[in-house]
């Protein structure tokens, strides 16, 4: 009989919880999903840029230009991608050279 009191008890102290619990996830979940209030913005103009010959248009977004300017230019001299970054390379189909991107961050060469 001391059994069944005990887990009657735990039952209701669960219960209550419950909605407490649900509650707290659905404010959780509706502050993660919340759209951004940022308006969607192009990607920075860094400038033109001369490597073995060629002339490259670079462009970067969430990061500074500088960076861009030196992470591209080792990129397009020595084919090094920054640490972290994911790079690829596009054919001669587009004037599109690479793009590299960690997270966020992009940056990318286009051929001029």
């Amino acid at each position: 009989m001391s059994s069944w009191r005990v887990n009657a008890v735990w039952g209701t102290i669960r219960a209550g919880r419950v909605p407490a619990l649900g509650a707290l996830v659905a404010i959780a979940c509706a502050l993660v999903w919340v759209p951004g209030t940022g308006a969607t913005v192009p990607p920075k103009n860094c400038g033109m840029m001369t490597v073995k010959g060629k002339r490259y248009q670079i462009k970067a977004d969430q990061m500074r230009c500088s960076t861009a300017m030196t992470y591209s230019r080792r990129y397009l001299s020595r084919h090094t991608r920054p640490s972290g970054y994911g790079c690829t390379d596009f054919g001669s189909s587009t004037k599109l050279k690479f793009r590299c991107a960690k997270g966020v961050r992009v940056f990318f060469a286009i051929k001029r």
